[in-house]
Parts: structure tokens; sequence; C-alpha cells
């Protein structure tokens, strides 16, 4: 966890109420748990159906079955946790962060394991600055997948600072 350390720091900071999973097992991949801390400061989930965001903007969502527990605590059931790592190639070592946007949605900041993270060197230009865009080349786009981008947090790394970005996919007919 201490590799995640900074992926936390904005969600500390801020004072928004959050918990995290880390994929260590098999079991991690058949139930998402959420803890009682959580559930009993944010009254989530709201519903026994509910669902999991990658994008505020996109509006893509997963859905996700959810039994609260003895306890406080919840966790989901079915196979819905699973399909959504599988739709994202969340595998061991990744770390996902969850915030709740409303009674039964769950947004998901999911991190690649340290040195498994994907990159790739791009120049940018003064163009990349005034269409706020940035084209990721096509090669890292085929070894990641289309489905690894659209509402993903990546980090620039410059000079003299680095930030984290969130991602949009568009495509264009003329793409392949």
């Amino acid at each position: 966890m201490e590799a995640f350390e900074d992926a936390l720091t904005p969600y500390v900071e801020s004072g928004v109420t959050y918990f995290s999973t880390l994929i260590t097992g098999s079991s991690s991949f058949d139930v998402l748990e959420i803890p009682a801390h959580f559930t009993a400061k944010t009254r989530w989930p709201g519903g026994r159906n509910c669902t999991i965001i990658t994008s505020i903007a996109g509006q893509r969502e997963w859905p996700l079955k959810i039994l609260r527990c003895e306890g406080g605590d919840a966790r989901s059931v079915g196979t819905e946790w699973r399909e959504f790592l599988e739709d994202h190639g969340i595998g061991l070592g990744h770390f996902i962060i969850f915030e709740a946007v409303d009674e039964r949605t769950l947004v998901a900041d999911v991190h690649h394991p340290p040195g498994l993270q994907p990159a790739f060197v791009k120049i940018i230009r003064p163009s990349h600055l005034r269409i706020h865009k940035l084209d990721i080349p096509t090669k890292f786009w085929r070894r990641l997948g289309s489905g690894n981008f659209d509402g993903f947090k990546y980090k620039l790394i410059g000079d003299k600072s680095a930030v984290r970005v969130s991602s949009a996919v568009t495509v264009n007919a003329a793409q392949t």
C-alpha cells in the first residue's frame, strides 16, 4: 500500500469519504468488500442494485449487486464485480479507490501496480495546449486495449513538474 500513498493524498487532503482495495488474490476478484466505516458515514448503498463508474464525464456504468451484512459492512454478489475487473484489465497489484457519487453509485479511481505502469514519451507542442488534446500512440493504445483509456487518470511528467490528468476518448471514423 505504500506505493499508492500518492494516489490517496488528494482524497485525504480533501476530507472526502473513500475506501480502497488492493487486488491481492483470487478472493479480490470474486467479491468487492465495502467496509463498515464507509457505509456508516455515507449510508451507501441505498439499495441492492448499484453501479460503478470510472468517468463522471463519460457516464459509462457497470452494474453491481450489493448485499448489506451484519456489522454494517457490505459486499458485492454475483459476477458483476469480476466483469468490471475484466473489462478494465485489472489484475493482481492494481489499487482502486472508491468514492460515493450518490446513494447507488461509486466512482472508481484505478491505479496500475508500481513498475508495471504503462508509459510512452511524447513531446508536448504548443498546439497540445491550445486544443487541450494529446493523441496517444497507436502502439500504446493497442498494447493496453481501448477499454483502458476513457475516464482513467494518468501522470504527465515534465522537466519541472508532474500532474495527474483525467482521460477521455474520442474516436473519429478514419481511425482504426
